[in-house]
């Protein structure tokens, strides 16, 4: 098929607009929607000091091969990678190496005495996944705080969004995804979201076009339900705007929650949201978190 804008072999087909990109227009999209997303937000500002989260996501890949190229001409902005190995043995450290960007590097071996297998086969896939989330997040927001980094970004898509949302309506955990902590950890570091508007299936493609690992790719993450994800799979295939519906929805929730006409208990110690006077993020703290050096 011809690209939607010349007459170029296209190599992506995006099902909720209808068109068919070359490589040369498909980059100029992608990377209009995430320019949009970071100017709408403020989130690159002079004097920030930004670091990439990478455990060996092709979609961090893509984030850093994105933010090194928006910021590689500015002074005012230091953009840096903190690599998380959660013993899976790619953390995406060669891509920081890639682009010539300052390194910090964790371990959830050395920090919490255990690796994400490990996790899985405990806690199960479900449990494990969400432990993981929470510790990567903490090891990332330690780091950053002791360098002095100003913004965590994570390459948090469409999908992600969506399947959250979906996830924890099937759960009974909606306040998860409508109250949200936009900081990571108790260092509390603020965060952002580039890639939030776009598909995980183009972020992946942009990792390929930009000459990035691809390792990680797949169509669903396992942070997730995986009932919930391959239900939600099975019917955007029929219906492709239904992740985006899911995504907007859920930030059109946020916002109202986020008016007082909706409220909803937080952890006094991380700002996580609580159930029952419980706080998810600090159980998985007091179960594995290690004092450093011990």
């Amino acid at each position: 098929m011809q690209c939607a804008a010349c007459r170029r072999e296209a190599v992506v087909f995006q099902p909720y607009s209808g068109k068919y990109l070359c490589p040369v227009h498909f980059t100029k999209d992608f990377e209009a929607k995430a320019k949009r997303a970071v100017r709408r937000n403020r989130w690159l500002l002079p004097g920030d000091r930004t670091a990439v989260v990478l455990t060996g996501d092709a979609a961090e890949a893509a984030l850093l091969a994105f933010l090194h190229k928006l910021t590689k001409d500015r002074r005012d902005v230091r953009l840096s990678a903190i690599a998380i190995d959660e013993g899976t043995g790619d953390t995406g450290r060669t891509v920081a190496e890639q682009f010539g960007v300052e390194l910090f590097s964790g371990s959830f071996a050395e920090r919490y005495g255990t690796t994400r297998d490990a996790l899985f086969r405990a806690e199960g896939p479900e449990a494990a996944g969400r432990i993981c989330h929470v510790l990567a997040g903490d090891l990332a927001a330690e780091i950053a705080a002791a360098r002095g980094i100003t913004r965590l970004a994570l390459a948090t898509t469409v999908d992600d969004r969506a399947l959250s949302f979906f996830s924890d309506l099937l759960g009974g955990t909606v306040e998860e995804t409508l109250f949200v902590s936009e900081t990571l950890g108790t260092a509390r570091v603020p965060v952002i979201r580039p890639f939030a508007d776009i598909p995980t299936t183009e972020v992946y493609r942009y990792a390929e076009l930009c000459g990035v690992s691809p390792e990680g790719a797949g169509a669903c993450g396992t942070d997730g339900n995986s009932d919930a994800c391959a239900a939600l799979a099975s019917y955007d295939a029929r219906h492709p705007a239904t992740k985006f519906a899911l995504a907007n929805l859920a930030t059109t929730l946020t916002g109202i929650a986020g008016t007082g006409r909706a409220t909803h208990d937080r952890c006094p110690a991380c700002g996580s949201p609580r159930k029952a006077g419980r706080c998810f993020a600090c159980e998985v703290r007091k179960k594995y978190t290690r004092e450093p050096g011990s």
